[in-house]
């Protein structure tokens, strides 16, 4: 389902974006080739761990628990969305 949900999609492409950039002047075409099978296949490896983890700790979780992780989550992609947009505004104003 990640792979088709939308704003995963700009999620990855994003970051893969920068990723690609900075790979594509350091190194030949065909070691981008190969780091972009390397990232699609972490992406499909971290996106089954997550599916078998959910479906087999799912009795263990609780309200509290799911609050806690929401929460986490949250900071986490503000903490990522800090970094980026200061990163972005870096590269704009040097």
């Amino acid at each position: 389902m990640s792979i088709t949900s939308p704003l995963s999609i700009l999620f990855w492409l994003g970051i893969y974006g920068s990723v690609l950039a900075k790979t594509a002047q350091v190194n030949s075409s065909s070691s981008l080739l190969i780091y972009s099978s390397m990232i699609f296949l972490g992406l499909t490896l971290w996106d089954i761990l997550i599916a078998g983890l959910t479906s087999s700790l799912q009795k263990f979780l609780n309200t509290n628990i799911l609050k806690w992780i929401s929460i986490l989550s949250g900071i986490s992609l503000i903490g990522f969305g800090v970094y980026f947009g200061y990163q972005g505004i870096k590269a704009l104003i040097g």
